[in-house]
């Protein structure tokens, strides 16, 4: 199947501008219509309304519901780059939130996923202290032996003496009791999807700063992102579609 001619209906999000850029300097042709597209590329996420009149169209799109295509956020090299970028975008947001370093600092990493462990590979080149919340034996000893002490999901609920906290788990982690034993001026940053890992009513409540990590790649480094989105796309072609 030789896929050339392509086409980007939805520019909202800039990551799809950069990644519109990319295919073209790798070969690819862009058009501004649908009947002269073999494919069409959709942004993430990719809402159902998006996918009308494409019924007959090979669509490339992030976190979507169609049959006659490829979602690129299943594609293994996509998500780690850009859970890179999520890590960096993250680390970015506390030092324009924070008055100090992260050189000796205590920070939480919830979750040792993808996502986890771009943290916690970025955060040991700046000194700080870090310890992993994760449940699984594999993850606790891969913390470890990268250098970060480990604690178990119940520990969340002692006295805890992180100054940052990133959450990365999907799900609710921090509620009544895990929030009660943070320091007064923690910071947390959510980088879970909706809705969130965090209680905000009662961080809210207690006076605590928890910050919004959603979306994190379009934040900072939004043409690295669409980049990424144009290579995964190349890729697929190449791999599955040649």
């Amino acid at each position: 199947m030789k896929l050339k001619r392509f086409i980007v209906p939805f520019t909202d999000d800039k990551r799809m501008i950069y990644a519109k850029e990319y295919l073209e300097k790798h070969g690819f042709e862009s058009t501004n219509s649908n009947e002269y597209a073999d494919f069409v590329l959709l942004p993430v996420p990719a809402k159902d309304d998006m996918f009308a009149g494409l019924e007959n169209k090979l669509v490339f799109y992030g976190m979507g519901n169609y049959k006659n295509g490829y979602d690129y956020m299943k594609y293994e090299s996509y998500v780690l780059k850009n859970a890179f970028l999520t890590a960096e975008g993250a680390v970015t947001l506390i030092e324009e939130t924070v008055p100090y370093s992260f050189y000796g600092t205590d920070v939480l990493i919830i979750g040792y996923g993808r996502i986890g462990k771009a943290l916690h590979n970025i955060l040991k080149g700046y000194g700080a202290d870090i310890t992993v919340c994760s449940r699984s034996k594999a993850s606790k000893d891969e913390a470890i032996f990268n250098g970060a002490k480990h604690i178990n999901f119940e520990k969340l609920k002692s006295d805890n003496k992180a100054q940052i906290i990133f959450n990365t788990v999907p799900h609710m982690v921090l509620t009544k009791n895990e929030l009660s034993a943070l320091k007064k001026d923690a910071v947390i940053l959510d980088l879970s999807s909706f809705p969130g890992g965090v209680d905000t009513l009662v961080a809210d409540s207690l006076g605590l700063t928890v910050l919004n990590g959603r979306r994190m790649p379009s934040r900072y480094t939004e043409k690295t992102a669409g980049y990424l989105i144009g290579e995964a796309v190349s890729d697929i072609i190449e791999e599955e579609l040649t």
